[in-house]
């Protein structure tokens, strides 16, 4: 019969839990809640081998670049540039599209 130890390897070993909260994206530019994402790519992204819409038929859902902005049209409006980038798509904080909006936090 196999001897039995009184110290089993592992034994006494401590686990680190981590807490963690899904905050919501804020405004680029005033720092409010988001409620759009807008979406930029590359100039040429079709062709451009730097841009992740590089030989994509459908750009839409692809993005080189991203702002986030509130529902004030000021704040919407001066997040559609973005230098050196064309607007690509803009998203609105629905259900649909929740996971682009929500980041996890460690507590």
């Amino acid at each position: 019969m196999e001897e039995t130890l009184d110290n089993l390897p592992g034994e006494g070993e401590e686990k680190v839990v981590i807490r963690k909260i899904r905050c919501r994206r804020e405004c680029d530019n005033c720092g409010e809640p988001a409620h759009y994402k807008i979406t930029f790519l590359l100039p040429n992204a079709r062709s451009n081998p730097a841009s992740k819409a590089y030989m994509h038929d459908d750009c839409s859902w692809c993005e080189d670049a991203s702002q986030f902005s509130c529902k004030n049209g000021k704040c919407l409006e001066a997040m559609r540039k973005m230098e050196g980038y064309g607007e690509c798509s803009t998203f609105p904080a629905s259900a649909n599209f929740a996971h682009m909006f929500l980041y996890w936090h460690e507590i």
